[in-house]
């Protein structure tokens, strides 16, 4: 048996859910089709400019997107505090949506500017640097006197799926939660892109004045390096994933000291303590 699509239909559910219903047929063994109705998540180019000159464009779910641009901001080390920026402007564009971010020139670290050409697909933090420098970039040695135990990552685990609206409508984004040192879950971002999420995350903890450094973060993605330098950037202590981390993603984890671990049915294995 498999599913065949066939038409994108209206938007559904509220524009909150950033979903679409899409009619599919079900085709079964002896020919005989079922027309079965699914939920899709949106995806469009998202274009974030600084001081109103583009600087990348990111393939991203259409939600929650002042904390997206705040959270790519300083997960990528290009400012150090969200006062730092002066006001965001969300709005329409043909074709996707535009993020203009007025900061200070004197706020921004250009000395973290990595080199872009303007494209960054919906899967990859890293899509458009131009140079291996800018790529893996030296991390601060994070200062932390705890690190999760595994009731709470046990317990955060459990709750996740409550915390993500879109993806009990859709079943296709990936989810980011700001977790406290009892498990319990204080926030939570959704995307279809896996750093996407992260970066709302850390704009919707910026925003709250949530301090970074109370939890961590559980993230239902597999764990890239990429995860590994925006957590420690934003000054969180932790993050723990769905799967185990890549040798690169562990080797910076231990460089920077942040904790790492990743759930085995539920229980977590922990690769760096």
């Amino acid at each position: 048996m498999n599913v065949r699509p066939k038409a994108v239909e209206k938007p559904t559910g509220g524009p909150e859910l950033c979903s679409r219903a899409a009619t599919g047929e079900v085709l079964s063994a002896d020919g005989s089709a079922e027309t079965v109705t699914w939920q899709l998540p949106d995806e469009v180019p998202v274009a974030l400019q600084i001081n109103s000159e583009p600087f990348t464009v990111m393939m991203a779910t259409p939600a929650d997107l002042r904390d997206f641009a705040a959270g790519f901001l300083l997960g990528e080390g290009l400012i150090r505090d969200v006062g730092d920026i002066a006001g965001i402007l969300v709005l329409p564009v043909e074709g996707g949506m535009a993020v203009d971010v007025a900061i200070a020139e004197d706020k921004i670290e250009t000395s973290h500017i990595a080199r872009r050409s303007i494209e960054g697909r919906t899967g990859c933090g890293l899509c458009g640097v131009e140079d291996i420098a800018s790529a893996i970039r030296p991390l601060p040695v994070l200062q932390r006197d705890w690190a999760p135990d595994a009731a709470a990552s046990a317990r955060a685990a459990r709750e996740l799926q409550q915390h993500q609206p879109m993806n009990r409508f859709n079943r296709s984004v990936h989810g980011a939660a700001f977790v406290s040192r009892s498990g319990e879950i204080l926030l939570a971002r959704e995307d279809v892109g896996r750093h996407n999420a992260l970066d709302k995350l850390i704009g919707a903890l910026a925003f709250r004045g949530i301090e970074r450094k109370s939890g961590f973060v559980l993230m239902s993605s597999r764990c890239s390096f990429e995860l590994v330098q925006k957590t420690v950037t934003a000054g969180i202590g932790g993050l723990v994933t769905v799967s185990a981390p890549t040798t690169l993603a562990l080797d910076l984890a231990i460089k920077s000291n942040l904790y790492l671990a990743a759930l085995a049915s539920g229980t977590p294995v922990v690769f760096n303590g």
